[in-house]
């Protein structure tokens, strides 16, 4: 139904705002006071053929605006677009003077066409030369199914999701043999990059930790001269100069004898006492690291060469060693798929059939469903003729079989 309507430049109206309500409303006026132009308006609104010189003299562009009470088809519709927002339907249409049009459902761009879709089945314009939705067999299956109730409409939902499902699988069936050397062709760009990432045998933070190796070993002449120095200083004694550790440990000698003849330097004397043990323990492990350093300069060659290889993948499947593994997990996948491809396509094959047949059978159900609704309905209208002084007035429903190799909505 329709709630409110928004006109703005379109003809002779400048800007118009009607409001409806439940029951019957009625436009009147003389002839020329523009009844016709509002007609004009809301089929414009619906997917009618819009032209510039519809905007009125002196505007930019015209704007049409409706807000509608959703029905069951209306909601369908606009459920299957991804453009259902609550339980109002808000329909915009603007024309500009080059003749662009513009839509909006529900606040989302749509079509001209969505809107003539969506239009038939809000409203019905009845007039000397307008057609009306009664008299297109294409609604006429539609109207019988409302007419059948919610157990016939059941059944028609079983068709219909059918129908999807297969559609669906044969939509995947045609992508698996659409095109068999592109597949392979693919198949074998996979097979290489998959074989290239594993034959690299990456490690996590393993980029990094060679960056850290690499400028250690380039500097290791300079970090080796300033070790033997610090070790020449804490533990060589030259002539009249004395290591430092000796010093550190003649000092600990006169402490402890000061401590004696006064206790009050005791705990300095403790705490000297034990960062001399630890300048001790720093001293030995200098010594170690010292002579723990690599010897072999190939080693930084090794580490530049898998650097290089680190960053010939990096440039190609991500720029981290992590994102390297997440393509390769993803390039594995996408390849198991691909060699399955063939066996994937013939069990969609037995599957496609099998939901075909299950249409096929629920197609038939919901054949014998819609006769048994015509006579129902056929007796009915019959009913309401003859109550109009028609009794001599036959109804009747006739079904055209169709012959059709797919699963279609609406059996």
């Amino acid at each position: 139904m329709l709630n409110e309507l928004q006109i703005r430049n379109f003809a002779l109206i400048e800007e118009l705002e009607l409001s409806f309500y439940s029951g019957f409303s009625v436009l009147s006026g003389e002839t020329g006071a523009g009844k016709s132009i509002i007609i004009d308006a809301l089929s414009l609104l619906l997917g009618a053929r819009a032209s510039s010189e519809m905007i009125r003299t002196g505007a930019d562009s015209t704007r049409v605006s409706g807000s509608f009470s959703h029905n069951r088809i209306s909601r369908r519709l606009v459920t299957e677009w991804g453009m259902l927002e609550g339980d109002e339907l808000i329909i915009i249409r603007e024309i500009n003077l080059s003749g662009r049009n513009k839509c909006w459902i529900n606040g989302r761009l749509a079509t001209v066409g969505q809107l003539a879709e969506l239009g038939s089945c809000l409203v019905d314009i009845v007039g000397q030369h307008d057609s009306q939705s009664l008299l297109d067999p294409h609604g006429h299956a539609t109207l019988l199914d409302i007419y059948g109730g919610p157990e016939h409409l059941a059944l028609l939902s079983k068709v219909n999701e059918l129908a999807t499902q297969w559609s669906d699988l044969r939509s995947e069936l045609n992508r698996l043999h659409r095109d068999e050397r592109e597949r392979n062709r693919r198949i074998d760009l996979l097979s290489f990059q998959v074989e290239e990432i594993k034959k690299a045998a990456l490690q996590p933070e393993e980029d990094e930790n060679l960056t850290v190796e690499r400028s250690r070993l380039a500097n290791l002449d300079r970090i080796r001269q300033a070790l033997h120095y610090v070790l020449d200083v804490m533990g060589e004694t030259y002539g009249e100069r004395e290591s430092l550790l000796h010093s550190l440990s003649t000092m600990e000698a006169e402490l402890r004898r000061a401590s004696v003849l006064d206790s009050a330097l005791q705990p300095l004397t403790q705490r000297y006492t034990a960062l001399s043990l630890e300048l001790h323990d720093v001293y030995g492990e200098f010594r170690d690291y010292l002579d723990g350093l690599p010897a072999d300069s190939g080693r930084l060659n090794e580490i530049e060469s898998r650097l290089n290889l680190i960053d010939g993948l990096k440039r190609k499947y991500g720029s981290t060693v992590e994102e390297i593994h997440v393509y390769l997990k993803e390039a594995e996948q996408e390849l198991a798929a691909l060699e399955n491809a063939t066996m994937r396509a013939d069990g969609l094959e037995d599957e496609s059939r099998k939901l075909y047949e299950m249409w096929l059978q629920e197609a038939a159900a919901l054949t014998e469903s819609r006769n048994r609704v015509s006579l129902s309905l056929e007796k009915q209208i019959e009913r309401e003729l003859a109550d109009l002084s028609m009794g001599k007035t036959k109804f009747k429903v006739r079904f055209t079989p169709k012959t059709t190799e797919s699963a279609v909505p609406g059996g």
